[in-house]
């Protein structure tokens, strides 16, 4: 993984998106969607789990498409398993993807 890691800008996180060839159809246009609203939060690369099937198991990615794995500072910050509308995967993700001081205040 660290190999995939170091192609992309150190200073914000990576969500790697391990898929299905079985699924890839269906979640392509959400996982476009989900990459352009988060842009200029985190990178975002898609691995199809049959070209990678070693590194899919060793992450924990090879059996529920997708399975996605936000990598912070070069470690797991959270996973996102089975979830493919672009909206949920960036509300999970995008917390993740702050900069300090842009934490969310709850009104009263």
């Amino acid at each position: 993984m660290d190999e995939i890691l170091a192609k992309f800008p150190d200073d914000i996180p990576v969500l790697i998106n391990f898929y299905d060839a079985a699924t890839e159809n269906d979640i392509k246009a959400d996982i476009s969607r989900a990459k352009n609203l988060l842009k200029d939060r985190c990178s975002v690369c898609s691995i199809k789990q049959q070209d990678y099937p070693e590194i899919a198991k060793l992450w924990d990615a090879n059996e529920i498409s997708p399975s996605m794995i936000l990598f912070k500072d070069g470690s797991p910050a959270t996973r996102i398993y089975g979830e493919s509308f672009y909206l949920d995967i960036v509300a999970k993700v995008g917390k993740y993807c702050r900069e300090p001081g842009e934490e969310h205040v709850e009104l009263k």
